[in-house]
């Protein structure tokens, strides 16, 4: 068992759980490229569609307005098949009969993982790396709980090197309920063998600090580096905020 400084808050620790995107990885850096890319595979397989229409309406169901992104909107929580009936519902009011537009929506999220080169968009915020490093090197368990697919999740972690600092990684589709069900932590625990009460979550969204709040973790940590969710918004259910996955280290 380490003690662990968050920030300038102790707590005894045996597990930390971080979320991905915002939190470890730049979400923006990260996502806004697989939407736009996701939204030209739809306009090339559906010609004359209204495109700077069903853009600037997507962006705005999504909660975006150029790199700011709504802490409450669908956008930083949504997994794969819920972006599905999103994409669905916009092209569905442009015109699109929905099994079609659900059919070619389904196969641009699929064909856009396949086109980008995730090895540029997979961002780690600057010292996250180095920090995990000392974290694990210390002895602490370390785990990911992502609204992404487990897989691509993975594929981050590779591309970013720091795939091997992890003991467990979990994505939406390994759990019935996705955040903030606290599913996605009680499985970690269980599998690891942890205390909860000596497990800490990470994150950078209210959905984070909900999850760990209603999962009963000894500590939640928000993150505000990534920009989703303000300090003032993630105090509500953190115990304590920082600015970055760099301010955490063993005492």
């Amino acid at each position: 068992m380490q003690k662990v400084l968050f920030g300038k808050r102790s707590f005894e620790t045996e597990l930390i759980i971080f979320d991905k995107d915002g939190t470890i990885a730049d979400f923006g850096k990260t996502w806004l490229p697989v939407l736009g890319e996701r939204l030209e595979i739809i306009f090339d397989e559906i010609p004359d569609l209204p495109v700077d229409r069903i853009r600037s309406k997507l962006y705005k169901v999504y909660g975006i307005e150029g790199e700011v992104i709504d802490p409450f909107g669908p956008f930083p929580y949504s997994p794969p098949w819920e972006d599905e009936i999103i994409i669905t519902m916009v092209l569905y009011e442009a015109g699109v009969p929905w099994q079609k537009g659900k059919a070619v929506t389904r196969y641009a999220i699929e064909k856009a993982e396949e086109r980008l080169d995730r090895t540029s968009y997979d961002v780690l915020f600057e010292g996250v790396a180095e920090a995990l490093e000392c974290l694990k090197k210390d002895g602490l368990l370390i785990s990911l709980a992502t609204a992404d697919l487990t897989d691509i999740a993975e594929k981050t972690l590779k591309n970013a090197g720091i795939h091997h600092l992890f003991d467990y990684i979990i994505g939406a589709d390994k759990v019935q309920n996705d955040k903030p069900d606290p599913e996605m932590v009680l499985k970690t625990v269980e599998a690891l063998q942890a205390d909860i009460g000596k497990t800490a979550l990470v994150g950078d969204t209210i959905t984070d600090m909900e999850m760990g709040r209603r999962a009963e973790v000894g500590l939640i940590v928000g993150v505000t580096e990534g920009g989703i969710a303000s300090e003032e918004h993630l105090r509500k259910d953190a115990d304590v905020v920082i600015a970055s996955v760099r301010d955490i280290r063993t005492a």
